[in-house]
């Protein structure tokens, strides 16, 4: 047997020999918890369970005695009359022999107490096995209901699909557990990661607003439970994007901590230590990781191009492209691009490019003209590099010879003709296109504000003036043209002053200019009541405001649940209250009709 510090252990998905569904639940939710509590001791490297290649995770399906373990562990479930029977049993598989066995008995409603007292004497068994003493070191788990936790496998399997609509399916389920279980720690890191995600399905002009919710969630997923090393993970990775160092490098150090055995978190760690300058450690993850989870070598493999890459060992992150394409990040051809540089072999390099400035046309500048200088910034942009990379200088390269075999356009000119932007009405409802995706959609009010807000960007309409009404309920008017110019004016003045503090990172300026903009809006929505008094609740523009911001964000919810690509745009860029508008980040071309 392997030494105390490398005992290794499966533990099989249990078989529920019954028809009902909360049995189905334990079994999963069982061997999940199971193989948590064992990975937080350094002593167990806990592997994963391969799938055959039908899917098929019976415990048949796999000769265990030919797999290089030292235990493992099974059961079953099955009711008797009106009792539920969990057998399990603990195999030394170097020895070929049954160490321990045991069968519990209760009522269905019973399960959870039942689940707790199998981890105790489970980890029990193994603590006299290696002479620890890990039973001490259990700490006492936040009991799960049953139906949170489905909700939480559900949303992990939407979540692993890797796409803005799973995502968002993901995000119900979750926001489902944390409503059954409001102090249920992973659901809020489960959440965390579908904000996450949102970055990584190329929703990049999300980014400041999936960066903060992912924040805010996993450091709620931390109150609630100091222990969950997937929050941990997120907060480092948040840090290492806002360029905090230090602070990253102590939650990723911390999810290690917690759990080291999770193989998907570890190669997400590995990558990370790259951006921190911590090569040589980043190798040695990368490769507890093919260990951990041998049957998804492959997939870490792109994991590792770029961490030997980064070291300077050309030649073998080469010999890991060809085993990694594929992949669908988005700046991977770049990275192989580089790769070639420096090997020396430029018609490699050009040709990698050439799909990197497809992918960036296609995805990032979203049909915009763009140069290499602008992909270049982008790069270096989404990677977080704390010190100078070999990227870098690759890059430096590109902008000084144009290594581009062909421009964007001259690309997109290869293709179909491109979809435009469109949001027009037609004689049966909405036709809507956005980002080559077209859709159809029923009538709504809250969509003919959507299109003269879009229509008009950046240009402020008075919530009155979209419900079609410039009068209040006294027949007064609201303000006139020019005092509604000079508002606008103001307004437009200062949310521009507000950016340009924050771009030069003058975050005193900004606050004091956030301070007043605020205050101006507020002045606004206070003083245009009846004969410039104060309006009260029920008044007819706080009717205004109130229909017309309901309205559009019912449209936009409904648009985000057929397209949720433009719904997050337009989440993202219009802004509801006495005063709407339509602000993009950047220019966006529509056809209205």
């Amino acid at each position: 047997m392997n030494s105390a510090d490398d005992i290794t252990l499966i533990v099989l998905p249990f078989e529920g020999h019954t028809l009902q569904k909360d049995v189905d639940i334990f079994c999963r939710s069982f061997s999940n918890d199971l193989i948590t509590e064992l990975s937080k001791f350094k002593q167990f490297l806990v592997l994963n369970y391969p799938k055959s290649k039908g899917g098929n995770k019976s415990n048949e399906s796999m000769d265990i005695s030919q797999m290089d373990v030292d235990y493992y562990i099974q059961g079953s479930l099955r009711f008797q009359k009106n009792s539920l029977l969990v057998n399990v049993q603990l195999f030394n598989n170097r020895l070929q022999h049954l160490v321990w066995g045991n069968r519990f008995e209760g009522a269905l409603s019973e399960l959870s107490e039942i689940q707790d007292s199998l981890l105790t004497e489970v980890v029990g068994v193994l603590q006299k096995q290696i002479n620890l003493d890990l039973l001490s070191k259990i700490k006492k788990r936040t009991k799960v209901e049953f139906r949170a936790y489905e909700y939480w496998l559900h949303g992990m399997e939407e979540l692993k699909k890797g796409n803005v609509e799973y995502d968002l399916k993901a995000r119900e389920h979750f926001a489902k557990a944390i409503e059954i279980q409001p102090d249920y720690s992973l659901a809020y890191s489960g959440m965390s990661q579908t904000y996450f995600n949102e970055w990584s399905c190329q929703l990049w002009d999300r980014w400041e607003v999936s960066q903060s919710a992912a924040f805010e969630w996993a450091q709620k997923a931390m109150e609630l439970d100091d222990q969950n090393y997937v929050a941990a993970q997120v907060l480092g990775k948040i840090f290492l994007f806002e360029g905090s160092y230090e602070s990253a490098e102590y939650f990723l150090r911390k999810s290690l901590l917690l759990n080291s055995n999770d193989a998907e978190t570890v190669i997400q760690i590995a990558a990370y230590f790259m951006y921190l300058d911590l090569g040589v450690e980043a190798i040695e993850l990368y490769e507890r990781a093919i260990k951990l989870d041998p049957v998804n070598a492959q997939v870490y493999k792109p994991f590792g191009s770029l961490i030997y890459f980064e070291l300077g060992q050309f030649e073998k992150a080469a010999s890991l492209i060809v085993l990694s394409q594929g992949t669908k990040w988005a700046d991977a051809e770049a990275f192989h691009a580089a790769i070639y540089h420096y090997l020396q072999e430029p018609e490699k390099s050009k040709r990698h490019w050439n799909l990197f400035i497809e992918t960036y046309g296609k995805l990032i500048a979203k049909g915009q003209s763009f140069t290499d200088k602008d992909a270049s910034d982008w790069l270096l942009k989404i990677n977080p590099f704390r010190k100078k990379s070999y990227l870098e200088g690759f890059l430096n390269y590109v902008n000084n010879e144009n290594i581009r075999e062909k421009s964007f356009d001259e690309i997109a000119e290869d293709k179909n003709p491109k979809i435009k932007n469109s949001f027009a009405k037609d004689a049966v409802g909405w036709k809507i296109s956005y980002n080559g995706n077209m859709m159809q959609i029923p009538e709504s009010k809250g969509l003919f504000d959507i299109q003269k807000l879009i229509s008009n960007p950046r240009q402020l309409f008075h919530c009155a003036e979209l419900m079609g009404s410039v009068l209040d309920e006294r027949g007064e008017k609201l303000f006139d043209a020019k005092a509604k110019k000079e508002y606008e004016k103001k307004i437009l003045e200062l949310q521009s002053d507000i950016q340009e503090a924050e771009l030069h990172s003058n975050f005193v300026q900004s606050e004091k200019l956030q301070l007043e903009y605020d205050r101006l809006l507020d002045h606004l929505g206070q003083s245009l009541g009846n004969k410039g008094k104060a309006r009260e609740s029920n008044g007819s523009i706080e009717k205004a405001r109130s229909a017309v911001t309901w309205r559009i964000r019912k449209a936009i919810a409904r648009i985000e649940s057929l397209h949720p690509t433009l719904g997050a745009h337009l989440s993202n860029s219009i802004k509801t209250g006495t005063f709407c508008s339509y602000s993009p980040e950047s220019d966006i071309s529509w056809e209205l009709e």
